[in-house]
């Protein structure tokens, strides 16, 4: 019986991706094609893709259906068109004015031929930036040539050099890697936390049932001669072991053994361990990565911990949906933690590119024309300023500054720390503030509660294999479904506002006392 309970199929062999150079399967969701096309959009959020991604030092964080490389390299071709554009002015003002003071051109003709220079430059580059939108960047299924539109290819850039895609395609993958996080929380790049639970169950033997008790005779008597029931002994296991078998679970029960109609095709069940990536810098080069070994969770500020992650991408990995669960075994005692993230729709400016026009026409072109004419005075002043150096921001920090209370302030003397784990994702700095519509935000709350049901049963299917007294969990099982059931009634009340409504399921922040029993 427990081996038909513990009898997980094995998963299906990966698809042969049919871009030649893409390794990540969401590299033409929508996702990652609405990203593309807000760093075209979205000047702002341009600046900082780049930043995140061609940062030197800082590790890029895990990426939840979609591909961080075309986003970069959309990024870059955005940023070089606007550079060529800056550059083109430039050299036509200059010469401008050159020609100007040779007495070639009068002072009115050279202001003529300034501010046309200003107007061209801006009007090619709407035009090349819509082009770009209406045809690499629209809507469509498979490779161009098929459907056309989006299929996952990118522009090349001088910056985007083999070793920069390598190192993002390495650090964004989360299966079996090690997450480097910068931050408090250790789940960068999921999103906004909706639901947080943790329970500790003891392993003491299931009671021995008549059957049973007819093979081995009684218990033994007591004291006052009541005969005390006998218990069976518990199959020791690892965490680990609990932790692959509710993952083959989740894959056979979900995806692969599941009827068409109830298959969830956004499935991904990964196993990762989170480690927070602050290290002292020492002479002679910084101090190698410490791997995960031995059983259970290690204690320490660098120390790594392995989860679970079970992540849903509904809506074309518009809308994803992940839990991370964690297992852990001390005095005799299964510690399970459960924590539900979203990464809500991407903001809706970026939808833009949906609305544009199919193909460029002469009519499409004059509208732009008279337009950019209108806009010229901004394009000016916005040229003039665009050559001012930016801030630094915060995100650009590497050593970490911390207080020295000391009485001699010892801390200057101290080793330099240095923090390069991902603080943030780019799919994380487009997230709109709330849903598009009602029927994402009930996505969220479905997804979450089929993983949690799926979740409790398997892990109640090895523990009754492992001959554990099923008593505690169920009725703790029974407390959390009455707990979700509850804060769903407070969710309704708010209307698709992430913020406001959704991440406040659970009980205080990141840094606070989840809800649910422990």
């Amino acid at each position: 019986m427990a081996s038909d309970i513990l009898s997980v199929p094995a998963p299906p062999p990966e698809p042969v991706d049919p871009v030649p150079g893409r390794t990540s399967p969401d590299a033409t969701s929508d996702a990652t094609r609405l990203l593309c096309a807000g760093t075209y959009l979205d000047p702002g959020y341009r600046s900082e893709v780049i930043r995140v991604l061609t940062h030197p030092f800082r590790v890029v964080a895990p990426s939840y259906g979609y591909d961080a490389v075309p986003v970069l390299a959309h990024a870059l071709a955005a940023r070089r068109l606007h550079r060529l554009r800056l550059a083109v002015l430039g050299a036509g003002l200059a010469g401008t004015l050159v020609l100007m003071t040779a007495g070639v051109l009068s002072g009115f003709v050279a202001l003529l031929t300034m501010l046309w220079l200003v107007w061209v430059t801006a009007y090619l580059r709407r035009v090349v930036t819509l082009q770009t939108l209406t045809n690499r960047l629209r809507a469509g299924t498979g490779p161009a040539g098929a459907t056309g539109g989006f299929d996952g290819s990118y522009p090349d850039h001088p910056l985007l050099t083999a070793r920069t895609v390598e190192k993002i395609n390495r650090e964004q993958t989360a299966d079996g890697r090690l997450i480097r996080y910068g931050g408090y929380k250790p789940f960068v790049g999921a999103g906004g936390q909706v639901r947080r639970w943790s329970t500790a169950e003891l392993l003491i033997g299931a009671p021995v049932g008549v059957v049973d008790q007819d093979r081995g005779g009684a218990g033994a008597p007591t004291a006052s001669g009541a005969q005390e029931s006998r218990r069976k002994e518990v199959v020791p296991f690892s965490a680990e072991e609990i932790t692959g078998y509710v993952a083959g679970r989740m894959n056979a029960e979900l995806r692969d053994r599941a009827r068409r109609s109830e298959r969830i095709d956004g499935l991904a069940v990964e196993q990762s361990a989170f480690t927070r990536a602050v290290t002292t810098v020492r002479p002679g080069g910084r101090e190698p990565d410490r791997e995960h070994r031995g059983a259970g969770w290690a204690e320490g500020y660098d120390a790594q911990r392995v989860y679970l992650c079970v992540r849903v991408g509904s809506w074309n990995q518009e809308l994803v949906t992940t839990a991370f669960v964690g297992f852990d075994l001390k005095g005799n005692t299964l510690h399970t933690e459960f924590y539900s993230y979203v990464l809500a729709p991407i903001q809706k400016s970026f939808h833009l590119v949906d609305r544009l026009p199919a193909g460029l026409t002469g009519r499409l072109l004059l509208r732009v024309a008279g337009d950019t004419l209108l806009a010229t005075p901004g394009a000016l002043v916005r040229a003039l300023f665009s050559w001012v150096p930016a801030l630094p921001g915060r995100g650009n920090e590497i050593r970490v500054r911390t207080n020295d209370p000391s009485e001699f302030r010892l801390g200057r003397y101290a080793l330099p720390a240095r923090n390069t784990g991902a603080l943030t994702s780019v799919r994380e700095l487009a997230t709109s503030a709330g849903f598009h519509v009602f029927f994402q935000e009930t996505d969220t709350i479905k997804y979450t509660q089929i993983v949690e049901r799926q979740l409790l049963q398997f892990v109640r299917d090895f523990l009754q294999a492992h001959n554990v007294d099923l008593a505690e969990h169920e009725a703790r099982q029974t407390n959390i479904l009455n707990d979700y059931r509850h804060h769903n009634n407070h969710v309704e009340n708010n209307h698709g506002n992430v913020n406001s409504g959704t991440q406040n399921v659970h009980h205080g922040s990141d840094g606070g006392q989840g809800a649910g029993t422990s």
